[in-house]
């Protein structure tokens, strides 16, 4: 079984069928021999978590109520800036405005730190010298969105990701989790009640998305995490998938 799994994975790596497949379950736990550990997820006062974003707003539809639960645990870094988020805006004025955006929503969660990157969207893939300088030296969790999101930001946020993984040090006993932000995951191993804050989780979205311009749409947001909770007894949670640092590593990406 194993000398079979290696050629699975190896024809894998030498051809494009990972373009055509999906990154499901058999991917993940067969391929990679992962074992699904689901559960409430939980951090103490010492536990040092890292988000990293690809656009603004993508940490709060994935994890905003985790964060507004446990500011003091969490450093967001946004990667790019927004810059053409607003179709009726010109680049600048749209970075600008997505920027306030973030900040507002971050002071609202009062995270112990946050920051977003002045690099214009669809442009990450070019910015590796800029993500190399990241520091995840200290986290104990690192939050990374979904491999599902099929955008070219996420896209080049995971390959960056992946390389500072081979280049630089982290605590051994790191894990990365996986969010959903665009698209859903496909499985879980993780998940956390956010029903005492999901009012606070409504209103930060609504800074990103104010219902006169995008009616409904936290409506539909926030019903990911109605879903979510219909397996556990709460009304709304956030759900996660988990890797450590070597299973990442191993996951070819497209």
């Amino acid at each position: 079984m194993i000398n079979i799994k290696r050629k699975v994975i190896d024809f894998i790596k030498k051809t494009d069928i990972i373009k055509k497949i999906n990154y499901n379950k058999f991917i993940f736990y067969f391929l990679f021999g992962l074992k699904s550990r689901f559960g409430e997820f939980k951090i103490n006062i010492n536990t040092k978590c890292l988000v990293f974003s690809q656009y603004p707003g993508a940490e709060t539809k994935g994890l905003g109520g985790l964060i507004a639960q446990y500011p003091k645990n969490f450093e967001i870094l946004c990667l790019t800036n927004g810059s053409n988020m607003i179709s009726t805006m010109d680049p600048i004025e749209s970075a600008c405005i997505k920027k306030q955006q973030f900040n507002e929503v971050m002071k609202m969660t009062r995270a112990k730190g946050h920051k977003i990157f002045d690099i214009d969207n669809k442009t990450l893939k070019n910015h590796y010298a800029t993500f190399k300088k990241i520091d995840i030296s200290e986290a104990d969790y690192i939050f990374i969105p979904n491999i599902y999101d099929n955008n070219i930001d996420t896209i080049a946020l995971l390959q960056h990701f992946k390389q500072i993984l081979k280049d630089k040090e982290f605590k051994p006993e790191l894990k990365i989790l996986m969010y959903e932000s665009d698209f859903p995951l496909c499985t879980l191993d993780y998940y956390i009640d956010i029903s005492p804050i999901i009012e606070t989780k409504k209103k930060m979205l609504k800074i990103y998305y104010p219902e006169d311009k995008f009616p409904g749409l936290v409506d539909r947001i926030i019903g990911i995490n109605a879903f979510r909770s219909i397996q556990h007894n709460c009304n709304y949670c956030e759900a996660f998938l988990a890797f450590t640092a070597d299973e990442f590593i191993k996951i070819p990406l497209i």
